[in-house]
């Protein structure tokens, strides 16, 4: 048999963000079968955070125009790339765009054309990019032959009463396991102290993700336990924003920005919790690997319920900061790991098995078009 083209479309390049973290973590595991062969197509022509490692697989990058940068010439600089390079699956991870992509995917040619769904809500702010979403949103139903979400809430949300499956944002459980060298080692080279409280973030820098309201949690949480550090993890268009902030609320000295991190399984050795205020969200894949790691995790109800898979996860509202101070100075001192790694097991975020899963996934829907066409 030949091997299945399957070509990942993203919407921006492969950076360390949420839905370009989950295809990495599917890529390391789907580059090892024979019976498929990926590329990945990107909009704009920056080099991503992981192209490097990318090419070490021997997976081609694509580039095309940012659409509302060239709208004149977005759908011929598209359609050149799928023409030139012929697939048999796309894999769109646009979110709301997909919509507009996969109509030109379907133009192409290209008989399955997969939509996922990564988040709950338009990320635009302007209300014309949130219409222009919305246009494209409507488009799924008639041009995505297969749905996919992270989650229930994101799936609603995207596809709007058609039928989708879930493929969760699986991780390699094994390098979240704690080890206390580790953690002495990274709390060493970020200059804490053994018996300071790390409050812990990994995401963007941006509007969702909430980071006034940490920001102010932390400088209530600091009256109550001096010897914290609250540590960002990320970079985002808000980040001189978030800094003058901490500035303003007098807690600069405390608040640890350490911008984009390749080592995230080992910051969070050092972390004594992780927070998520966010606005709105899919399923982070921030807070699956924090449960890994077996920290205690404070989520925001906005957040899908899914998103608490151990006994250490909570939810909390976010217009009850007082709350959040609380349940942060109470955090518990005990944490089973390995406790934790088999929940998340059981619930289907081995990337392992659930790479297994998107493989077979990919052979059915293949199998059905073949069967179509003849």
């Amino acid at each position: 048999m030949n091997k299945i083209r399957v070509m990942f479309a993203m919407g921006g390049s492969m950076k360390r963000a949420g839905a370009e973290t989950m295809i990495m973590q599917y890529l390391r595991q789907l580059v090892k079968d024979d019976r498929f062969e990926f590329s990945i197509l990107v909009h704009g022509y920056d080099k991503g955070d992981y192209d490097d490692e990318i090419a070490t697989f021997g997976v081609p990058i694509y580039h095309v125009p940012v659409r509302g940068k060239h709208p004149l010439t977005y759908t011929h600089e598209v359609k050149k790339v799928l023409k030139t390079h012929p697939v048999d699956i796309i894999h769109c991870n646009m979110d709301s765009a997909c919509g507009d992509f996969l109509t030109i995917a379907k133009q192409c040619g290209i008989a399955i054309r997969i939509a996922h769904s990564h988040t709950t809500k338009f990320q635009a702010q302007k209300e014309i990019k949130k219409i222009i979403g919305e246009c494209s949103k409507r488009k799924i139903h008639k041009v995505a032959t297969k749905r996919l979400a992270c989650s229930q809430k994101a799936g609603q949300w995207l596809f709007e009463g058609d039928s989708f499956e879930i493929v969760n944002n699986a991780i390699d459980l094994s390098l979240y396991l704690p080890c206390k060298e580790i953690r002495q080692k990274k709390r060493k080279e970020l200059g804490i102290s053994d018996d300071t409280f790390v409050i812990g973030h990994v995401g963007r820098l941006c509007y969702e993700k909430n980071h006034r309201f940490l920001l102010q949690a932390f400088m209530q949480l600091k009256a109550k336990r001096p010897n914290s550090k609250l540590v960002l993890v990320g970079t985002g268009n808000l980040a001189d924003e978030i800094k003058a902030y901490a500035t303003e609320l007098g807690i600069s000295s405390d608040v640890m920005f350490l911008g984009l991190r390749s080592d995230i399984p080992e910051l969070m050795q050092a972390m004594d919790c992780f927070t998520l205020p966010s606005l709105f969200e899919g399923l982070p894949v921030s807070g699956i690997e924090a449960q890994a790691a077996g920290l205690p995790c404070l989520f925001a109800d906005t957040i899908t319920q899914e998103i608490c898979m151990t006994d250490y996860a909570k939810r909390l509202p976010l217009d009850d900061i007082g709350e959040w101070v609380s349940a942060l100075n109470q955090i518990p001192d005990k944490k089973n790991a390995r406790e934790a790694q088999a929940k998340l097991r059981e619930k289907g975020y081995d990337i392992e098995c659930e790479a297994h899963q998107l493989a077979e996934c990919y052979l059915n829907a293949y199998a059905e078009s073949q069967y179509i066409r003849s």
